[in-house]
């Protein structure tokens, strides 16, 4: 049932193309973002060696000036992980739209590649008021 479950998420995401998951690690350079709230950094996103990994920073430790966030409960603790979580990947649009097509070949971006689409879609969302910055 778990695995009939992740399926058909999978199928319903929006960071999917064609009701695939990006291959991770195979495109995928490494790359680093910082996680802002009102031009203050709340955490680090990278990918290296075909992971990802989340921290916050010491500026967001000392001052907590929001509660950490529900994916990342403990603000000591650096997460890893092997697929980007929903939290940052509901930044990628669906790659079908024209239009989105359209924006990856403007900044010469790679519709394989989760780094690529970060920077060109992640900045802004309209889920949550952070801001994603390619560092």
């Amino acid at each position: 049932m778990k695995e009939k479950i992740k399926n058909i998420f999978k199928k319903l995401t929006p960071w999917s193309i064609d009701n695939e998951f990006i291959p991770i690690g195979e495109n995928t350079e490494n790359g680093k973002f910082e996680l802002l709230f009102e031009n203050k950094v709340i955490g680090t996103l990278e990918y290296k060696n075909n992971k990802w990994i989340f921290k916050y920073s010491d500026e967001y430790k000392k001052e907590k000036f929001i509660l950490p966030l529900l994916n990342f409960p403990d603000v000591n603790k650096i997460y890893e992980f092997e697929d980007l979580v929903p939290f940052f990947a509901t930044r990628i649009p669906n790659l079908n739209q024209p239009y989105h097509q359209k924006k990856i070949d403007k900044y010469k971006g790679d519709k394989n590649n989760l780094i690529s689409l970060l920077k060109i879609f992640g900045e802004k969302s309209i889920n949550n008021p952070f801001e994603l910055k390619y560092s």
